[in-house]
């Protein structure tokens, strides 16, 4: 299958999925509901996802990615249908117990995009013709956010004029993931789609999976997730808190999506080492959720302009350290180091969520200084372990003119 068909298809799901997330926020970020369900949401994407993200690395050493997507796709597509049942209303909002109840149905969808995801990275990455598993991963970034763009204002359309908005969105998507599920089953008869198959059993091994988690790259992923995930799952909540309308929400959404594109499409033409694309990643992020922080005093400025920048930061970070990771693993198992990557990144959110619930009102956008300082402590580690294992430079020899230096390419290169 050509790679632009997958992507298209993948940009119409994503799509979906995006007005469906919208829409999920605002209803359980409604202030008459306890902040408390926004942290069950996320808990229970965590109960969804770990287990998923497990049982797909290992279904996709099993079965391959493709064979395993087919199967994420159809249980995501089921997911969707759960969630639209049990988001229906009597019109008036989700009561408390309505909204609980859907927070925790919201954990089947995790469970579907965990273990489906570690296959869906592997298979981008290693796609037949491709030249650089990062280049792979941004232009799928790309998608990503071009779908995560125009889903917010679908979603709110959708607020504005149905009466039960999320079911709708849910339906919808749910029809994305069958047309998925088919795209697959068609991909699956294709021969030459997905990574190289495992190694033999004597063949050199890669840096054993459980190591992984104490990688700088792990721990810099876990820090990114943690503070970016985090403040965005809170930001409907301090919209409304601020007595502005949906619109600006949906418009905050789409800026962040937008500029998540455009950055991972500047950066796809450019190549830039990981090391340096995570650093660059990590400190805009951190500016910012600083400028987030003032949103109490600037208003809707604050959050258009911190969207901008915490959007351009996402694709950059999350391309960068996932390719690192999935580096460390070795080509023959890019699925577990996909894995790990997605693994960390859920617990970090699960417990960064936790933590800042009880914050939220309190604190207000003040909430975002925190966070920002721990995107600031993950910039610095990568910094300072990158410097310090960077190899020492050969010791200078004459080169004959027309000659090659025995140092090659410069380093740091994507692979």
């Amino acid at each position: 299958m050509p790679f632009p068909v997958f992507w298209c298809f993948a940009l119409l799901s994503n799509t979906a999925a995006s007005a469906q997330w919208v829409n999920i926020a605002w209803a359980l970020g409604d202030n008459r509901l306890p902040a408390a369900v926004l942290a069950v949401w996320q808990i229970s994407a965590l109960l969804g996802t770990i287990p998923g993200v497990l049982l797909g690395a290992r279904a996709a050493r099993r079965l391959g990615p493709v064979r395993t997507l087919v199967w994420s796709s159809a249980v995501e597509a089921a997911s969707c249908l759960a969630v639209a049942v049990a988001a229906w209303d009597t019109g008036d909002g989700l009561s408390t117990r309505r909204a609980l109840l859907v927070a925790v149905v919201c954990s089947v969808t995790p469970f579907a995009v965990g273990f489906g995801g570690p296959s869906w990275l592997a298979l981008v990455g290693a796609w037949p013709g491709s030249a650089s598993r990062t280049r792979q991963l941004l232009l799928d970034s790309i998608q990503f956010q071009l779908g995560r763009t125009a889903g917010p204002p679908v979603a709110a359309l959708l607020i504005a004029t149905v009466a039960h908005p999320v079911p709708v969105a849910a339906v919808a998507n749910a029809v994305t993931f069958l047309a998925v599920t088919v795209i697959m089953l068609a991909a699956a008869r294709t021969p030459g789609v997905g990574p190289p198959p495992p190694r033999p059993a004597d063949a050199p091994t890669a840096r054993p999976s459980w190591r992984l988690f104490g990688s700088t790259a792990v721990l810099a992923a876990a820090g990114y997730a943690l503070a970016s995930d985090t403040s965005r799952l809170y930001v409907a909540r301090l919209i409304r808190a601020a007595d502005l309308p949906a619109v600006v929400f949906s418009v905050t959404v789409s800026v962040v999506a937008l500029t998540a594109a455009g950055a991972a499409a500047v950066a796809a033409r450019r190549r830039i080492p990981d090391r340096r694309l995570a650093q660059l990643g990590l400190g805009l992020l951190a500016t910012g959720l600083l400028t987030w922080a003032t949103a109490s005093t600037l208003g809707v400025p604050a959050w258009i302009v911190g969207g901008a920048l915490v959007g351009a930061s996402l694709p950059l970070a999350h391309a960068a350290l996932t390719s690192l990771v999935m580096g460390e693993a070795g080509d023959a198992d890019q699925a577990t180091g996909a894995a790990v990557t997605m693994a960390t990144n859920t617990g970090a959110v699960a417990l960064g969520s936790t933590v800042v619930a009880p914050l939220v009102s309190p604190l207000g956008p003040l909430v975002f200084l925190p966070l920002a300082a721990l995107a600031a402590i993950a910039l610095a580690r990568v910094r300072r372990r990158y410097r310090a294992d960077a190899p020492a430079p050969p010791p200078a020899v004459p080169v004959p003119v027309g000659g090659v230096s025995a140092g090659g390419s410069p380093p740091g290169r994507p692979r």
